[in-house]
């Protein structure tokens, strides 16, 4: 088959087309016994002519790993609750010089959020609940409560929708848009039973879930802290406040993002990394500005790279998932692509930090181009020594992964964005025929 790539003549200036053929032509010249003179050209070869393979990877690390929480109700299609188990509480206290046994009496959890979305306005209603069944924070999703190697157990209701309510309370956020963040915080009371529930060790039915229940919301919960209220025993008449960290904490989404079809996702938490087999193609058709009016055939193997690059085009992202910060993607080579999705990978190409992709570029204005140096991985021949391109494996990836919910889309395959490799060759200028 017959495929296109479109080059641009860099110096002299000019436009050609470069056709790449799967086999060699007698009737081309053979490009070692002409006299040639450089040419530096651009290369863009299509999506179809260089991408052998196409995997997206998801599933790295696990929400718990983020150290923070996500609460949503129906944001655009999304929601989320974040689960939270507190540290066993102290059985004793010092006093005025004397240690004193405690007789809890009540608490309150404390709830600090560093970005909230929502109606312009409006307080936004919370709630705690408290768990009801057993529940791992490394697996918990929106359907299952435990994930491990020795059980899978799905939740009675989804979402721990089982989860009887034990306090709430209205955030006053000082909304200003859907878009704006602010920092709010929260206490809610909870009762001597809900307390003494919590502080079973060793109980892992023990948690509370905090979600909303207004529509069109979205906040990230940064901090929570249950304060113990309780009496010493050596002293009726003082109340003393004791705050319990959080010992484990993560967060359900609903729905979940599933793998996509057609198109690349990077980011995210679990994360999603695409991984590209990509192998260049050895000839290309060379036009009358190279070749001269004979017409020829040059091996990109002969020429010398000086630039290689992939361009993604972005896309919109799904509610609840867009960036709301920059994006800063790698690319890195993949070791063992026969070991994936556990595969080793290679320092990055490129940007040692990534690239830096505006959240603007995943909404709104979709569509942006954006460049990544693949140089180092596809470096080949200055025309001494012409080499065999071999496939080469390669996984873009988020260069902080597991530092946010949010992930990066790219347009694949079944797009007019689909992905670009652009190449600098200098190759050589045929003799021309008169």
């Amino acid at each position: 088959m017959i495929k296109s790539h479109f080059v641009r003549l860099l110096f002299p200036l000019g436009f050609l087309l470069l056709v790449n053929c799967s086999e060699n032509v007698a009737t081309a010249p053979d490009l070692d016994l002409i006299d040639v003179e450089p040419y530096t050209i651009e290369v863009l070869v299509p999506f179809a002519d260089f991408v052998q393979e196409v995997n997206i990877v998801g599933g790295y690390g696990s929400s718990s790993d983020l150290g923070s929480g996500v609460v949503a109700k129906d944001f655009n299609g999304f929601s989320a609750k974040t689960i939270v188990r507190f540290n066993p509480y102290p059985e004793s206290v010092e006093l005025g010089g004397s240690t004193s046994g405690l007789k809890f009496i009540g608490g309150r959890v404390v709830l600090a959020f560093d970005s909230v979305q929502g109606p312009t306005g409006e307080a936004i209603g919370l709630q705690l609940s408290a768990t009801q069944q057993a529940w791992d924070s490394k697996t918990v999703t929106w359907e299952v409560a435990v994930d491990t190697v020795d059980d899978k157990t799905s939740w009675v209701q989804p979402g721990a929708g089982s989860s009887v309510l034990v306090g709430s309370g209205d955030l006053d956020s000082h909304l200003a848009g859907d878009s704006v963040k602010s920092f709010a915080s929260i206490s809610i009371d909870v009762d001597s039973a809900t307390v003494a529930a919590w502080g079973g060790e060793g109980s892992y039915s023990q948690g509370m879930v905090v979600a909303s229940t207004d529509p069109a919301t979205r906040l990230n919960l940064w901090d929570a802290q249950l304060i113990l209220k309780a009496i010493p025993l050596i002293n009726a008449d003082t109340i003393v406040e004791i705050p319990i960290p959080v010992s484990a904490l993560s967060f359900m989404v609903d729905p979940m993002p599933t793998n996509p079809g057609g198109w690349l996702r990077v980011g995210g938490l679990p994360a999603w990394r695409s991984v590209i087999t990509m192998k260049l193609p050895e000839q290309v058709k060379g036009s009358v500005e190279i070749c001269g009016n004979s017409g020829c055939l040059f091996d990109i193997s002969k020429s010398q790279l000086n630039l290689a690059e992939l361009i993604l085009t972005t896309r919109k992202t799904e509610a609840g998932f867009k960036p709301t910060t920059p994006l800063a993607i790698q690319i890195r080579s993949v070791l063992s692509p026969s070991s994936l999705p556990k595969s080793p990978l290679g320092d990055p190409i490129g940007l040692q930090q990534g690239v830096l992709v505006q959240p603007k570029f995943f909404d709104n204005e979709e569509g942006e181009q954006i460049f990544f140096s693949l140089t180092d991985l596809l470096g080949f021949s200055d025309g001494d020594s012409p080499r065999t391109f071999t496939s080469n494996t390669f996984a873009l990836l988020s260069s902080d992964e597991g530092s946010t919910l949010d992930f990066a889309s790219f347009q694949g395959s079944d797009h007019s964005g689909f992905p670009v490799l652009r190449l600098i060759l200098t190759v050589p200028k045929q003799g021309i025929s008169p």
